[in-house]
């Protein structure tokens, strides 16, 4: 996420789906699972002449349809487990097979007076959008990343046979939850650095203010 103060915040959305009932037990030996990644983006007009008006502009707009304090641009993750198959592997109980879905929708501003704006004031848009949008795929990519890792957590989960499973779902929910953590934590540290007024995106978002 980019806002226009120095201050950082991340939310993720993590949808863990209930495992398979002990009772769907199948007997089987090989694990296989799958990330599907989906992205979407999602657009607030913004309107101005200068830097200045374009920066009002993106505080009001993206203030509306974030509603993240100060946000002008976001990516919104949301992660689901669908299709779990437990299998018994040498007494333990594990998964054989699912799927991890991530979503991702990222928020960016769109000027909508870009012809009656200055050469300078377009050219320092352009090279400050492409940055903005390099720092939100940023985001995408970590989300991706922890993506793989739920996958591999969950794979390599197991339960006790005897206690009909019973304790798989708690084992599962501990590694989604510290996983999550994990993830909010790297985001906002990438944030926090992108924040620093030595980092390229806000030098360039100050020389953006400054254009006219």
């Amino acid at each position: 996420m980019v806002s226009a103060g120095t201050g950082r915040k991340w939310f993720a959305t993590l949808l863990c789906v209930g495992m398979v009932a002990a009772g769907n037990l199948v007997i089987g030996t090989s694990a296989h699972a799958e990330v599907k990644v989906t992205e979407s983006t999602k657009y607030y007009s913004v309107n101005g002449r200068t830097g200045l008006e374009l920066g009002k502009a993106m505080l009001v707009g993206g203030g509306k349809t974030i509603r993240l304090r100060h946000a002008i641009a976001a990516t919104a993750t949301k992660f689901n487990v669908t299709d779990p198959e437990l299998v018994v592997e040498n007494g333990r109980c594990k998964i054989r097979k699912l799927r991890v879905n991530l979503g991702l929708t990222y928020y960016y501003p769109k000027w909508s007076g870009r012809s009656k704006a200055s050469p300078s004031v377009r050219e320092a848009w352009d090279v400050f959008y492409q940055e903005l949008v390099k720092h939100e795929k940023t985001h995408g990519k970590i989300a991706i990343e922890y993506a793989n890792r739920l996958e591999k957590e969950l794979l390599r989960t197991s339960g006790t046979v005897l206690a009909r499973c019973a304790d798989f779902t708690a084992v599962a929910s501990f590694r989604v939850r510290s996983l999550a953590n994990e993830l909010k934590r790297k985001q906002a540290d990438f944030d926090r650095r992108e924040g620093l007024s030595s980092s390229r995106i806000s030098k360039l978002q100050v020389q953006l203010i400054k254009t006219r």
